[in-house]
């Protein structure tokens, strides 16, 4: 995954817009006064589903994010990115200006933890301090581990905030709030108990919440934000710091009562996923500080398609090394299975010594993904040994020590009942189909459902990797507008090329995560083609490419004018979209006229 697509996966367009325009977000569509040109009339529209943003008035342009944050900064591409990497945490991107201790929405969590503690140690907090002690959370424990509740009632933490100044469009922001359709606030955790989450710091960023009823979801989290992303967060983790680095181990479970009945039970190495299938990320916070980490999965865990995923993304990101410690040491990832159905809680509590034969009895990794393969595959046939061998080849190409890849291999091979020769050659046949398919040119047709996801589709990437290739074939591509680019990253590589004059020195004026792109985009191979097949192509990429921008901004047209009428919007809005819609129109029949 690139750095673009990390940035747009952990970002909220409907939050990031909030924190700088006064976003009515009570229809399905968000509008707004554009933030780019002075208007009376809503006209900037945002789309949550497809994370785009229009305006429909003076401006008359869109785009995602990034693009967002490169306008209302007035930056380009490179420093836009780096804006958002730093809003979605990523700390090698982080400004210094834009730190979490300084955070407003740190301090406005830190204010509601402290009215949710005071909440549950008052009378109203009897019936759930009476479920804390049904598990085995005593009041000692309850203060010690931050928990409290949000009282159901008239009194709230929406009134509790706004008479500490904490500003309403904060409040949402650290995702404390939330505004109904009606314009009114409601606590997000109301009649709720709450655990504060905190960072590897000791700062609290978030939180969990557990219905006490029979209310669903059972268990509810933050929501995103520029402080909190549970992908990346490892509850428990600034408790379990120093016994991690003492004992060289980290354990990792998946719930908040797994790593508290662990820590009051004297294991105070272990740390939570927080209900989650285990992330790339989560492993890189123990990064510098295990030799070893145990991750505890329920017992069902092989089965779950979601679980090992992860555990291959996971593995496929550190090769089973999470960093080293020293000139040799490097950390070990392995995996403990929990018998009987029980979960690491209840463990912990009846029998404490089982815990710990659960946790010293871990498998390596990729011992345990070969064994969940092996078990979802029948292997008996030639198709079950080319699916486990299409799976288990590449992580076991990860391995740094090819003594240790060899040693794999012939396990393999031996799982398979075939040869070490005939494992790679089958290797070899995929990783080549793969390629086939990755390189081949896109058919014309592209689903509705990509183009409002904002995926990226194939002419773009067609059409840069033969700009990159020939640079005779510049004149025929240099008027197309940036706009139509879909992918921010592709319309990057795009702007880049347009202002460059030499090819081969383009990756040298641009930035890394670029530099990537245009590597990635020149690799790929292309048939043979004379001068003519070459324009003729890079002419019908152009064509695809206005068509495909033209038919989404109908799309985005017909959808908002649907759910405003909806919503019975405001005529003013309805007249300019329907304005922009018939100019769309024409746009087209221009477009047709000119390709025909």
């Amino acid at each position: 995954m690139t750095l673009v697509d990390e940035v747009k996966r952990r970002l909220d367009i409907v939050q990031i817009v909030s924190e700088y325009v006064d976003l009515d977000t009570r229809a399905r569509t968000p509008k707004a006064r554009c933030p780019f040109h002075a208007e009376n009339t809503p006209s900037f529209v945002v789309f949550p589903d497809s994370q785009l943003w229009r305006c429909f008035g003076a401006c008359a342009t869109g785009g995602d994010v990034i693009s967002f944050l490169a306008r209302q900064h007035r930056v380009d591409f490179k420093e836009a990115l780096r804006i958002a990497a730093a809003k979605a945490g990523i700390k090698e991107y982080d400004s210094p200006r834009e730190t979490k201790k300084t955070s407003p929405l740190v301090q406005a969590c830190e204010a509601a933890q402290a009215y949710f503690s005071s909440v549950l140690f008052s009378p109203r907090g009897e019936h759930a301090r009476a479920y804390l002690a049904s598990r085995g959370i005593d009041e000692s424990a309850a203060r010690g581990r931050d928990f409290g509740l949000c009282p159901d009632g008239l009194e709230s933490l929406a009134g509790h905030l706004q008479s500490k100044k904490v500003p309403a469009g904060v409040a949402r922001a650290a995702g404390l709030v939330t505004q109904t359709r009606e314009g009114t606030w409601r606590d997000m955790f109301a009649g709720r108990l709450t655990i504060a989450i905190r960072d590897r710091e000791g700062r609290i960023v978030g939180f969990g919440a557990r219905s006490l009823t029979d209310a669903e979801p059972k268990y509810l989290n933050s929501p995103r934000s520029d402080v909190f992303d549970k992908s990346r967060i490892l509850y428990g983790l600034h408790w379990a710091i120093d016994a991690v680095r003492l004992s060289g181990t980290a354990v990792v479970v998946e719930g908040y009562m797994d790593a508290i009945a662990a820590h009051e039970h004297g294991f105070v190495n272990v740390v939570a996923s927080m209900g989650t299938a285990i992330t790339g990320e989560q492993v890189a916070q123990l990064r510098g500080i295990a030799r070893t980490v145990v991750l505890a999965l329920d017992a069902d865990a092989a089965g779950q398609e979601a679980t090992l995923n992860s555990l291959e993304t996971v593995w496929g990101a550190t090769g089973g090394a999470i960093g080293e410690l020293g000139a040799r040491q490097q950390a070990e990832i392995k995996v403990a299975r929990l018998a009987g159905g029980k979960d690491p809680d209840e463990i912990i509590r009846q029998t404490p010594e089982a815990w710990r034969t659960i946790v010293e009895g871990a498998a390596p990794l990729l011992d345990w993904l070969l064994e969940a393969h092996l078990s979802r595959n029948d292997v008996a046939t030639p198709a079950g040994k080319a699916r486990v061998t299409e799976k288990m080849f590449p992580l076991i190409a990860v391995l740094q020590n090819t003594y240790e890849q060899d040693r794999y291999l012939t396990v393999l091979a031996g799982r398979l009942g075939v040869t070490i020769e005939q494992v790679r050659a089958s290797a070899g046949r995929i990783r080549a189909q793969r390629r086939r398919r990755e390189a081949a040119p896109a058919g014309s047709r592209i689903s509705e459902q990509a183009l409002e996801a904002g995926a990226e589709t194939a002419p773009e990437g067609y059409l840069l990797t033969l700009l990159l290739a020939y640079d005779d074939l510049r004149e025929y591509a240099r008027e197309l507008p940036e706009e139509v680019f879909v992918n921010p990253g592709n319309r990057a590589v795009f702007t880049a090329w347009r202002a460059s004059n030499i090819i081969e020195k383009l990756r040298e004026t641009v930035g890394p995560e670029l530099a990537d792109r245009i590597e990635h985009l020149q690799a790929r191979s292309l048939p043979p083609m004379d001068q003519r097949a070459r324009v003729a192509a890079v002419s019908d990429c152009v064509h695809r490419l206005h068509e495909l921008h033209l038919r989404r901004l109908k799309a985005q047209e017909a959808r908002a004018l649907a759910e405003l009428g909806a919503s019975d919007g405001t005529p003013e809005i309805k007249a300019l979209i329907e304005k922009r819609s018939l100019e769309t129109n024409e746009r087209l029949k221009d477009l047709f006229k000119r390709y025909v």
